[in-house]
Order: structure tokens, then sequence, then C-alpha cells
């Protein structure tokens, strides 16, 4: 073998070992992505024992008070650059002058303390791009730009770390100061240049790097790929990983959910979440112009807010909006006075707790805390015969007791349920919702969940009808998140050993699932037998009418069409377009809704196959009745899914909605599947089981959809 032979074996051998390394290394980071998102206990005790975040947004926009040129806003105050007809060289003016002397981080920390508030969320950039930090990024920041030349985040953080208060940032993924973020559009949801996205890596950095331990990043605005997102968290979690990142980010890689301001979830996820709160909406920065208010009525009110949100086992931020010159808003400043005073007196029902809502749940319904065997009861109104009934209370009760006075009521035991014979507390609550304390003599057992009667002769069919959820939430953004399915669970009464079936199709095949009981766990690839065919031998479908609409421009958690109206008629009438056009050369644009009414004839009531294209998200009615909702993230890859339909015998109508983020093509597509079969696999279960659960076997993160639309497990006794 010659010399130069040689050489180039030894040269290829090491390339190979390189590139081995390399994706050793590229498989190393794709397992961190995964593993560094905390399970739902250890978030728990991470945002530790306080419920309560004081929000504050304060900013330039401050100082104009929601007013320009003797005008008031059309919008919320913090948003002024947007919705009034400033120039970016008049709002920059506007900077150079903020000088908000009366700024006093410890006042700050010490309303934060009037609530027993754990954290202070400050928002260290809005959309305004105008940075409350010391930034090498931009000369646009509170240190270099204005005559003010203080470091207002450094400060609060001094401030928080001599109090024992956790300090979050609050940052906006939009700039509208940054020629690099533009175009601006009007929902603050546009794409995040790769340009923009580096200056806002380096802003993260810093924040991360110059201002102590960070509990949390709120991330609003803007639209990042799924592959800037990852790269956003990395940074994050590299720099301080015990910070938690609200879904902001996107494309799921958030650690908890965080709800619009002023707006409750549409489900109750069990992933953490924080419900977000404030005194004068739709603005979260000072607004001079605001309506005028009960200090006292107000902080009622948000007092039953923040008891409704921990009951249901959330979190609560509360926003605050210091004037221009730095001070505290006098209003709000009472309002927290108000609050504190009776969060003071019922703190143990509040700090550590978990939501016990379900315990109470009997007329009329009050809402509860636990923390193991204290049940707080939260007693919003007294029943007419002045006593208290708990009869999904199955334990026994030691002692009873009012916060704060520490009267003891009367209480009966042993009943059908536990009775307390209402005592008024003897102490004066402005706030009129006092609190008992129920000391149980051992550890507040979970109510008992509705089980699945599976006898020995018994065929049961599981599925996602009969299946006890988990939830959280699933989107590119803010714009398109909706509900998912995390976890599927079935509570079995069942006597004797069983198989368990699974029943599937194509949309299924190759994903992995974990199927857990009381003492078994096994992971399995979706392969299976082909079995029968999904529709009927011999029948026939025919799709007879298929109309679009035009387009509707918002977000995919908005419904633009009643599924239950008579669309028939708007079709009629015109607003109905008949599909596929005969020339569609329309480029769709970003945030398009489109609905397609379908009209299916089928011979005989039967299952039938179906498949769906779209682009960013599919939505479907059959018949009224929503059959699935799904989100993809791909920006650029359609969106694809076979769906199983019931349909009856004669005219079905469809009305599947497709949701467009990004704009470009419009993908949808509606193909019959005739040829398309069941897949079946079994699974023996040992021993006798209490439950039965189903998650994803690897999955990217803890929010994303189980997808398994047609998934059902066949329950069958073993023989």
């Amino acid at each position: 073998m010659s010399k130069k032979s040689s050489f180039f074996i030894i040269v290829s051998i090491l390339l190979f070992f390189i590139r081995c390394t390399e994706k050793q290394q590229e498989s190393q980071q794709a397992i961190a992505i995964k593993s560094d998102f905390p399970n739902n206990q250890e978030l728990k005790e991470q945002w530790g024992a306080n419920k309560i975040s004081l929000f504050v947004h304060f900013g330039v926009y401050s100082s104009l008070g929601g007013e320009w040129n003797n005008q008031k806003t059309n919008g919320a105050a913090e948003n002024i650059l947007a919705n009034m007809p400033i120039a970016t060289d008049e709002y920059q003016q506007i900077a150079r002058d903020f000088s908000p002397k009366k700024w006093d981080a410890d006042e700050i920390v010490a309303l934060a303390e009037e609530i027993e508030a754990g954290s202070i969320i400050f928002t260290a950039k809005h959309n305004d791009g105008f940075c409350l930090f010391k930034t090498t990024t931009t000369p646009f920041n509170v240190v270099d730009f204005t005559i003010f030349n203080r470091d207002i985040l450094a400060e609060l953080s001094d401030a928080c770390q001599k109090a024992n208060i956790k300090l979050g940032i609050n940052f906006s993924l939009t700039d509208w100061n940054l020629p690099e973020a533009w175009p601006v559009t009007s929902h603050n949801g546009g794409p995040v240049t790769n340009a923009h996205f580096q200056i806002n890596l380096q802003q993260i950095k810093e924040l991360l790097t110059n201002y102590g331990p960070i509990s949390t990043i709120y991330f609003h605005s803007g639209l990042h790929t799924p592959e800037q997102s990852k790269e956003l968290r990395q940074l994050i979690k590299s720099l301080q990983p015990q910070c938690l990142i609200s879904d902001g980010i996107g494309n799921d890689m958030g650690d908890f959910i965080a709800s619009p301001f002023n707006q409750p979830l549409s489900e109750l996820p069990e992933t953490p979440w924080v419900y977000r709160s404030s005194f004068f909406p739709p603005s979260l920065g000072y607004d001079k112009n605001k309506k005028s208010v009960d200090p006292l009525f107000l902080a009622q009110q948000k007092i039953r807010e923040l008891v409704k949100v921990i009951s249901d086992g959330g979190n609560y931020a509360l926003n605050l909006a210091p004037r221009g010159n730095g001070s505290p808003d006098p209003v709000e400043v009472e309002i927290l006075q108000h609050m504190g005073r009776w969060i003071k007196v019922n703190y143990p029902a509040i700090s550590n707790t978990d939501g016990n809502a379900a315990t109470v749940q009997s007329p009329p319904f009050w809402m509860a805390t636990s923390n193991e065997n204290l049940l707080y009861l939260f007693v919003d109104s007294v029943p007419s015969t002045q006593k208290l009934n708990l009869p999904n209370l199955n334990q026994t009760i030691a002692k009873v007791r009012f916060l704060g006075s520490g009267i003891e009521p009367q209480f009966y035991r042993n009943l059908p349920g536990n009775e307390i014979i209402w005592t008024s507390p003897a102490m004066a609550d402005p706030m009129q919702l006092p609190v008992l304390e129920i000391t149980l003599e051992e550890s507040l057992r979970p109510m008992p969940e509705e089980k699945i009667s599976v006898a020995p002769n018994d065929t049961v069919i599981l599925n996602s009808n009969n299946a006890f959820s988990d939830k959280s939430f699933s989107g590119i953004d803010a714009l398109s998140s909706i509900p998912s399915t995390t976890k599927l669970r079935w509570n079995l009464d069942a006597e004797n050993l069983f198989t368990a079936q699974l029943r599937f199709t194509d949309h299924e095949t190759g994903r992995s699932l974990k199927l857990k009981t009381d003492s078994f766990e096994t992971i399995e690839a979706l392969k299976g037998k082909l079995g029968e065919f999904i529709h009927a031998t011999g029948d026939t479908i025919k799709i007879l009418h298929i109309y679009r609409t035009t387009p509707y421009y918002g977000p995919f958690n908005e419904l633009h069409i009643n599924p239950n109206g008579n669309n028939r008629i708007q079709v009629s009438s015109g607003s109905w377009m008949v599909w596929p056009p005969k020339k569609d050369n329309t480029i769709t644009l970003p945030l398009t809704n489109y609905y397609y009414y379908v009209e299916i004839n089928s011979d005989i009531a039967q299952q039938y196959c179906f498949e769906i294209r779209g682009n960013n998200g599919i939505q479907l009615w059959v018949n009224g009745q929503e059959r699935y909702r799904k989100i993809n993230y791909a920006p650029d890859q359609p969106l694809g899914c076979k769906i199983v339909l019931d349909l009856k015998k004669g005219i079905n109508i469809l009305l599947i909605r497709n949701f467009n983020r990004w704009g470009g093509k419009d993908h949808f597509e509606l193909t019959p599947l005739p040829d398309a079969r069941w897949h079946v696999q079994s699974v023996d279960i040992p021993g006798r089981q209490n439950y039965l659960e189903i998650t994803e076997a690897s999955p990217a993160n803890p929010h994303a959809d189980i997808d398994l639309p047609n998934f059902s497990i066949e329950i069958l006794p073993k023989n």
C-alpha cells in the first residue's frame, strides 16, 4: 500500500470519528432540549409556596399616560406609539426627556410585600423597544438615551434581593424602534427576523447575566420559528437553569401557561399556569384617563378573582402601572392596601396550598384550597339554613375555626358528609369573604373518580370520550394557541385479568405510546396487523358540494362561523363560494381563516376515513359536533390528518376550518380513503388493575397534543 493511500485512509478514519463525535453531541443536545422541561411537581416546588406575583408595566409610554396632543388613545396606554399618530423621532424626543425622579425600587417592593407577593415581574422591554436596562445592543435604553441616566432594572434587582423577593422579566419579542424588526403588524404577531432575533438573544443574555437570579421570563408578541424558540430556550437554560419560561416563547417551548391579561383560560391545564390581571383594562401602562372606581369595591373583586384562581390550582399575577414620574398610582396603591389586609389575615389559605374546588362541589359552589390535613373554605355566601353542608367530604373533621378571629363554629360529623353550623366570624371583613380552616383527622384524600366497570365476560371500549384527560395549551404563538390533551386515563373496576386490544389507523401508525397501570408499564410502538376495512362493505359515499367562505382574519382560538347555524342559507345567499374555484391566484395573508362547507351523502350509517390537508391549523365539525382540532408548527409544510368520521344515512354536513398563521399558499384538500383499514395490536395486562393511562412515550415537550383521534382500546377478558 502506498504512503498516499495510507494517508487518505487515516484521514478518512479521522473524519469518520469526528463526524461520529459531532453526531453524538447533536444527539446529546437534542436530548437536553427535551429533558430540561421540569415535571409538574418540580415546577410547583420551584414556584415556591407563594402564589402571588406583582406585574409592573413602566416605560416611556407611562409619561404620556395614554394621551397625545390632548387626545385619548384608542387602545391600551402602553401601545400609544402604535395607536396614535406619533412619529418615531417624536417618540424618541419623549424618551430623551424621560426622567422618573420619583422612581423608588424599594417602594415597588413594599407594595409587593403588601399583598404577600413572592415575586415581581418587571417589563424590561415593551413593544416600543425602549429598554429599562443597560444594553450594548441599542442606545435606546434608560441609561444611555435619557437624562435620567439610571439603570432602573438594576435598582429593582437590588431591592428584590434585599427583601428576599424573586425577580422576573417581561420581554417583548416585537420592537417598533428597531429597523431589523420591521415591518410592524397591527396584531404585534409578525415574524421575528433573523437580525432581530440575534439582538433579542443578546439582550436576554445581558438580562440573565447582569441582574442576578431571574425566576421567570414572560415573552409576548412576535412570531418565532420552531428553531428560534428552541435556541432561545437553550440560551436561557444554559445561563440560569432554574429560570421558568412562559408559553409566550412559542412552539411549546415554555415551562408554564400564562393567560392573556384579564382573560380566563378556556381549559384548566394540568401544567402549571398563571392568571394575569390588571386594574384598568385594556391598559397595562399608566392611563391618566382611566375610569373612576371605588377602590374598596375593586379590591373585593380582585380578591375573589385571586381566590378563584388558586382554588382552581393556578397562580395569580396582578399588574401595577406606575406614573410617568415613577411613583405608583395612588388609586392602585389603595386597592393593594385593601387587598393586603385581607391576604395577611388569610394567608395560610393561600400559601403552599393546592386547589380543591372539587372537594366542595355542592350548591353553593364554594371555593376551597387545601394543605395536607387542612381544608380552607372561602365562604362567599351563607345558605338560608345557616348550615354549610359538605357531602363530598367523606372524612372526619377534628376542628373548625375562622382565620383571623379564631372563632370555632359548631359542626357535626359522621353524617352523609359533614355539616357546619354558621357562626359570625366576629371581626370586620371589608372583603366580605371569611375563610374557614377545617382540620381533618388525616390528610385530605382526593375525591374518588368515576370508574368504568369491566365484568368478567364484558367487552369494554375505551376512547377519548370516556377518558379523564390532562390538559395544556399548544401552539405556534399566542394567536394560534389551543387546548391540548397530553394524557388519557381510564379508572377501571375490573374483576379479572384482561387484554387490551389497541385499535387505530394510519394516522396513528408509527407512534410510540406509554401504557401504564397500577403495577405495569410498557412502551408500545403502534404497528399492528391490518384489520377490517373502516367503511362498510359495498356502501358508497359521495361528496356533493364544497363551498368556501371569504377569508376571516384573526387568531385560531376565535370562531367566526356558528357550526350549528344554517350555513346552507348563507351558501345560497352568496356569502360562500364554490370550491375549488376555476382560478385562484390569491396569496393568503397571515392569520387567515377559511371555512369549508361540505355536503356528503352516505347510503347508510357508517364510519368512513377521510384525509384532510391544511396549513397551520385544522378544525373539523361533523353534523354540528366538533370532531378534531390540530396545530402545525412547520411554517412551510402542509398539515395532514386522516380522520374516521361517523356518518349518518343521508346528507352529512362537514364544516372544516383551515388556519394559515404564516400566510402563503392555501393547502386545503379533502380526500375520501375507501381502502383505509383499521390496525389492531394486543397488549396483555398482568394482574388486576385499577386504571389504565396513555401518554406519548417520548414527548418533545409537556404541551403538545397526544393526537389520537381514531385510537381506542378494547378491553377483552383474558381466557
